[in-house]
């Protein structure tokens, strides 16, 4: 009986810890809610924990509404946490969706989304 308490005392302890273990999306280039002067190459995000890129996505709208799938995500070295995507060519001026999907090491998904502004 004593080791269940304990053991049941050690779970809600790491509980929180659990909790933290989904991927959310800590900060963005471009960032969210930004306008930019020059269109970037790529799309770099940063998770609060490591994704798995072959199995995460990231979908780019146009600003004509059009939508694109980008890819393949792939780890930035030395930072497990952030993951860059390859943006099309010559994007044109307006607003664009990010719509990520990222999918953690203990196979939690999470997906959220944001939105940027090239300006010229």
């Amino acid at each position: 009986m004593r080791v269940l308490a304990t053991l049941t005392a050690v779970l809600l302890a790491f509980q929180p810890a659990l909790a933290m273990a989904h991927a959310h999306l800590v900060k963005s280039d471009p960032a969210a809610n930004s306008t930019i002067r020059q269109a970037p190459r790529q799309l770099w995000l940063n998770f609060t924990v490591p994704i798995r890129p072959t199995v995460s996505g990231v979908r780019l709208t146009l600003p004509d509404g059009r939508r694109v799938m980008l890819g393949p995500l792939a780890w930035v070295p030395h930072d497990l946490e952030s993951v860059t995507a390859p943006l099309p060519q010559r994007l044109p001026p307006g607003r664009y969706l990010v719509e990520w999907s990222a999918l953690d090491p203990n196979a939690h998904r999470t997906h959220g989304a944001f939105a940027f502004t090239l300006s010229r």
